[in-house]
This record gives C-alpha cells, sequence and structure tokens, in this order.
C-alpha cells in the first residue's frame, strides 16, 4: 500500500524521493555535521515520519517539516508529541517546492540527485549565505561542499547559503 503509492508517486515524478527511514546514527552524524544548537530553525525537506525534527528539537532547535504523505506527516507529529517536543514542531502537508525557507538556518534533505537538483534554485533564492545545508547519499550536481563526512560508508554533504548563489 503505502510503499507501492510512495514509489509510484516517485517514479510519476510528483515526490522528490521515496521515503526511506534514516537510522538513528546517521540522524546524530547529520545534526553533529550541520553544528545545530538551540539557536537554530531547522527545516527537514520530506521529513517522513519527523525523526531529524524530533532528534534536533531535543538539541533546542525550534524545527519545521514539509511532508507530502498524510500519513507520515500524522506519524511525525505523533512522535514529536510523543517524545515531548512538539512545541518545537510543526510538520506541514505540502510540497517542499512551496516551502518558505528564508528563516532557516539549517535544512536536512535525504531526497534523490534529481529532488536536489530541483531545490537548488529555490536554495539560491531563499536561503541566508550563512545557513547550512545538509544532505545524505546525495550531492547538489554541480555545487561543491563545504564538508563531505562519510557515515558507514555512504556520503553527508555540508553546504552553506552562499554556495547556491555561486552556482
Amino acid at each position: 500500500g503505502l510503499w507501492l503509492g510512495t514509489w509510484l508517486r516517485y517514479l510519476a515524478g510528483t515526490r522528490l524521493a521515496p521515503f526511506v527511514a534514516m537510522p538513528p546514527r546517521v540522524v546524530r552524524e547529520l545534526l553533529d555535521l550541520a553544528d545545530v544548537t538551540p539557536s537554530d530553525t531547522l527545516v527537514d525537506i520530506g521529513c517522513g515520519d519527523g525523526r531529524i525534527l524530533v532528534a534536533a528539537a531535543q538539541r533546542g532547535a525550534q524545527c519545521c517539516g514539509f511532508e507530502m504523505i498524510s500519513s507520515l506527516a500524522n506519524e511525525a507529529r505523533e512522535n514529536a508529541q510523543r517524545a515531548g517536543v512538539a512545541d518545537r514542531i510543526a510538520v506541514h502537508e505540502v510540497d517542499a517546492m512551496k516551502a518558505d525557507l528564508r528563516s532557516a538556518s539549517v535544512v536536512t534533505l535525504f531526497l534523490t540527485s534529481a529532488g536536489n537538483k530541483r531545490l537548488l534554485p529555490k536554495f539560491g533564492a531563499e536561503l541566508a549565505p550563512d545557513a547550512r545545508v545538509v544532505s545524505w547519499l546525495w550531492e547538489m550536481e554541480g555545487v561543491k561542499p563545504a564538508r563531505v563526512k562519510r557515515v558507514g560508508g555512504v556520503g553527508m554533504y555540508l553546504y552553506t547559503g552562499s554556495h547556491f548563489r555561486e552556482s
């Protein structure tokens, strides 16, 4: 049901990526690479079940997630409630291309290279030069990362908002 529908929407081009749960260690490493602190506003594009949002909120950050699949968005809200951080997390059921990223100091992604590529102009137009963007597994085509970290043999890429203005 859910998986097949997700993949069909992805293959049909209406989604930036299918949902795949990120392992807890990867979530920690991603937040460490982005250096998430209580002064941050983190936006997770395609937040799935909210695991990145919950972990960032537990570090004190204000968080906002975008998820098109209602059942996943609801699960993210429930996970935030269960973890006691619902007051720091907002989850929106809207296409990430319609999201307002201007307040984000950190953006997290686990999309595909095609999904990332669609977001490049949005990042250039909306992110502050010092905003941090972390993508797991998929690089931003044509944009040189500030740092690359290997987690379990898989690349994790850190960019800053200024990277997207130069590209």
